[in-house]
């Protein structure tokens, strides 16, 4: 039985925005990580990478001068493993669910990163992630496992998908045998 979520999507479609409403009522113990646009005068000029405690670093820019690119972002390889690999490492022993927003191109620059993902996907934690439409080997590998339920996001669907993905994590919390420190199915959602 699947319990992990993938959620596909293009840029723009409203990924990150429907994962913050789907755990906004939720009643557990989250861990893991967002990213988020930095904006200056209106415009994106980069991204953030900001764990669930607050930690936050730049995770790409367009002034950032890296070997690694996205499109006209420099990425900062080091920032993503100062606060998503011990997000991921956290949410692996204290979280109900874990977040991962977003399996992408700047994300899998960091080997650590490639590697953790197996312990998230294999371990029996559900876990909620956003990834990239388009695919490489490595998210082609993962969306097509078969502990994944895979949803795609557009702009015609999105409203009904918050519904939707949150009925599947509350079944999965039911379904799921002993996990220790879990969700209390009574005040599961708020």
């Amino acid at each position: 039985m699947p319990n992990n979520i993938l959620i596909s999507g293009y840029p723009g479609v409203g990924k990150t925005t429907l994962i913050k409403k789907i755990i906004e009522n939720l009643n557990c113990k989250i861990d893991g990580f967002f990213t988020e646009e930095k904006k200056e005068a209106g415009k994106r000029t980069g991204f953030f990478i900001t764990d669930f405690h607050g930690n936050r670093e730049i995770l790409a820019h367009l002034d950032l001068k890296s070997p690694y690119q996205v499109g006209y972002y420099g990425v900062n390889v080091k920032a993503f493993e100062i606060i998503g690999i011990p997000a991921l490492t956290r949410a692996l022993e204290n979280a109900d669910l874990i977040v991962i927003d977003e399996i992408g191109k700047m994300e899998m620059f960091s080997e650590k990163f490639c590697e953790i993902l197996d312990n998230v996907f294999d371990s029996v934690k559900p876990v909620i992630a956003t990834i990239k439409a388009k695919d490489c080997k490595l998210t082609a590998n993962l969306k097509s496992r078969e502990d994944v339920q895979l949803f795609h996001l557009t702009r015609k669907n999105r409203n009904e998908m918050v519904d939707n993905i949150q009925k599947e994590i509350e079944f999965l919390f039911q379904v799921i045998p002993n996990l220790q420190g879990l969700a209390n199915l009574e005040g599961f959602t708020k």
